[in-house]
């Protein structure tokens, strides 16, 4: 499987928000895809993630010299006030258990320097990607009131400015339907045969000659500091 292969998730990043010569903390950075695009235009990257299988993977395919890998069980961790330019989450917010989205959202504005920014991508509705999580539970199944609660701690957020949503859409590339089964649907063989057909079905729709494409909307928000 390849994420994003035309790139589109740290072009949108970039676009609204310029990380040239900044030091960011990226929370939730599993293993590491957007890291490694972050360390591209950032001075410096903090990568944290709670899960430390993933972020051994991370260690290990990332060597850029201006990126730390750090594990945070808490989620935020800790770091003195105005340690960094920008605080981005990389489709991570809405894994935040509810009632703790909006303290999330506090700390990591103390983490930052006065023009500093909180950028939160976030899944959108759209692409068929999205649709092969809600129909067959594919990766992480139906996310829908997650990211409504995500939604409503970003404009809970006192002293911020929520910016416009910006959507944009990135792919998932497959070699063949087992690609597929392997990456994010693990349990297929358990699945009815008749479930079976019907994700096949599904899958050959998307089938082009250099592989399944599936596409996967998402959403960007900007969370800047109120003036004084």
């Amino acid at each position: 499987m390849i994420q994003d292969p035309t790139d589109q998730f740290i072009n949108t990043i970039n676009a609204n928000c310029n990380l040239s010569g900044k030091a960011v903390l990226e929370i939730g950075c599993g293993k590491g895809r957007i890291t490694r695009d972050l360390a591209r235009f950032a001075k410096r990257v903090v990568a944290t993630d709670p899960d430390a299988a993933a972020l051994e993977k991370a260690r290990a395919a990332i060597k850029a010299d201006n990126v730390e890998f750090l594990l945070a069980q808490k989620g935020i961790p800790d770091f003195p006030p105005k340690s960094f330019d920008v605080v981005i989450y990389t489709l991570s917010f809405h894994h935040v258990p509810i009632d703790e989205m909006l303290s999330s959202l506090e700390r990591s504005g103390h983490l930052l320097r006065k023009n500093g920014a909180i950028v939160i991508v976030e899944p959108g509705d759209g692409g068929s990607f999205n649709e092969a999580k809600q129909r067959f539970g594919a990766g992480s199944g139906d996310e829908g009131p997650l990211k409504e609660a995500a939604i409503h701690a970003m404009r809970s957020l006192q002293g911020w400015t929520l910016g416009d949503t910006v959507h944009f859409q990135t792919q998932f590339q497959f070699d063949d339907a087992q690609d597929f089964y392997s990456s994010k649907l693990p349990n297929y063989q358990e699945l009815p045969e008749v479930r079976q057909r019907e994700i096949l079905k599904f899958l050959t729709l998307h089938k082009t000659d250099s592989g399944i494409f599936l596409a996967s909307d998402r959403r960007i928000n900007v969370l800047t500091r109120d003036a004084d």
